[in-house]
Order: structure tokens, then C-alpha cells, then sequence
């Protein structure tokens, strides 16, 4: 499981971004060692979902900020091209796409998840 930084970095993230990239590229180098065993290796990127994982960053934000909780969460529906952020059944109906049979000559992708975030 990736990220959205995976493409993109952001700020106060670089620990985190540098991992998520890391896992990109794992994604890849794994594809090509594993192919030859019919084993499919691909990475879900998500941008910014709606779970619990989100409430602290919102709060640093609002602490740094001074706006408002609900103006913090607005901010981030209004970064996404869809207008709104992703829930956990979302990523999970791409999880059971790549798990599935409808993609098996997928190997090696990274797969936004994202709203259209970084497609900006």
C-alpha cells in the first residue's frame, strides 16, 4: 500500500513521503524478479481518505492554523479534483480489483487512488 506521495511530495512529510516512494520503486523491482513466477506485484496509492488515520493531521493543521476543524477538513475535500475524500471501501474495491482475475497482465503498477489529486 502506497501513498499519494509516492508521486508527489508534501510538505511536513518527508519521512513518510521517502517510505511511500521507497515502496514504489520495491513495487517494481519485485514485478520484474517475480514475473518469471507468474506472481503479480502492483501498489495501491491512496490520497486522502476518510479514516482516523487523517484526524491528526487535521489537528496539527488546525493548532498551526487557527481555522476551524470543519474549514481544516474542507480544505482537503477542495484539494481533490473529486471534490470530496476517498473512504475505506473505495481502496478496498482496488485492492480486490488487482487480486482479482480481470487483471492478469498487471504487474509492476501503481495505481492512484486518489481523486484526481495528482493529476494537477
Amino acid at each position: 500500500m502506497g501513498s499519494d506521495q509516492v508521486f508527489v511530495g508534501k510538505g511536513s512529510s518527508t519521512v513518510y513521503g521517502m517510505s511511500k516512494a521507497a515502496l514504489g520503486s520495491l513495487t517494481k523491482s519485485s514485478a520484474i524478479d517475480y514475473a518469471a513466477y507468474n506472481v503479480r506485484v502492483n501498489c495501491i496509492c491512496p490520497g486522502t481518505i476518510d479514516t482516523p488515520m487523517i484526524g491528526p493531521s487535521v489537528e496539527r493543521f488546525h493548532q498551526m492554523s487557527g481555522m476551524p476543524i470543519d474549514g481544516v477538513y474542507d480544505l482537503r475535500r477542495k484539494a481533490q479534483p473529486i471534490q470530496r475524500l476517498g473512504t475505506p471501501e473505495e481502496i478496498g474495491k482496488a485492492v480486490l480489483f488487482l487480486l482479482s482475475d480481470d487483471c492478469p497482465f498487471m504487474t509492476g503498477a501503481l495505481v492512484s487512488a486518489d481523486g484526481g489529486y495528482t493529476s494537477q
